[in-house]
């Protein structure tokens, strides 16, 4: 369905590259990019030290990065996605989360602490969305399972809900959600998916090496804030909170 969504709150195309010359790691170790677009790669480090809040890729290997103070950069992207981002940042909106559902075209969410705009997402999911929003609450994250379909997750700033997705990452969400808030869930298009919550998180059948890096995150003090794996080449994307 063509569903659009604009609620104000009130108070409070780059190259697929097969692997990268060296880690693509940030001096101050707040992200870590493997396989991705290597302008993606660049503009990450670009922008890191203004905060990463949002990372993410399309169906296509399209990317967008956004910035806890508004500054942003996007690659074959739908436009008009990226002209309501460049909107909703010009009129003072900070991103949480620009998400794009698997069956590509003109389909994209973005979330933000004053608003949200959606087009083309499953209905129940745009509604979930909306209630959070009517409720007070803000919408953190939105995720949606490369299945395609009525398959996605809703990360508020107090509670989630989730529909049709793999039933141990739904359960683990719950598990952590006990001791902390749960923040970000992301899916591999091979079927894996991480839940992070806190400063602590689980990854079920995503690359090794990104599992690997998620640890030394945590292990140097860096706690994860986005994960995002591309569709293309196994690539991944990691960035703590700045």
């Amino acid at each position: 369905m063509d569903r659009r969504g604009f609620l104000a709150l009130t108070g409070a195309a780059g190259l697929a590259t097969l692997g990268l010359a060296a880690p693509a790691q940030a001096a101050a170790a707040r992200y870590f990019n493997r396989r991705i677009p290597d302008e993606a790669h660049r503009q990450m480090g670009k922008l890191a030290a203004y905060g990463i809040t949002s990372f993410s890729f399309t169906p296509s290997n399209g990317w967008v990065v956004v910035t806890g103070d508004g500054h942003y950069f996007a690659r074959n992207i739908p436009d008009e996605c990226y002209a309501k981002l460049k909107e909703l940042i010009a009129k003072g909106t900070r991103i949480h989360c620009v998400a794009f559902p698997p069956e590509g075209g003109n389909r994209w969410v973005i979330t933000g602490d004053k608003t949200l705009f959606a087009r083309n997402i499953p209905e129940e999911c745009y509604q979930r969305i909306l209630s959070y929003y009517k409720a007070g609450q803000q919408v953190v994250h939105v995720a949606f399972p490369p299945g395609g379909g009525n398959r996605w997750t809703v990360v508020a700033t107090n509670g989630f809900f989730a529909r049709n997705i793999d039933e141990e990452c739904y359960q683990k969400m719950r598990e952590l959600s006990r001791s902390s808030r749960v923040t970000r869930v992301a899916f591999a298009p091979g079927g894996g998916w991480t839940v992070v919550a806190g400063d602590t998180f689980f990854a079920r059948n995503i690359d090794d090496e990104c599992f690997q890096q998620m640890k030394k995150f945590k292990s140097a003090g860096y706690p994860l804030h986005n994960v995002a794996f591309s569709p293309v080449n196994n690539g991944w994307s990691l960035s703590s909170r700045g």
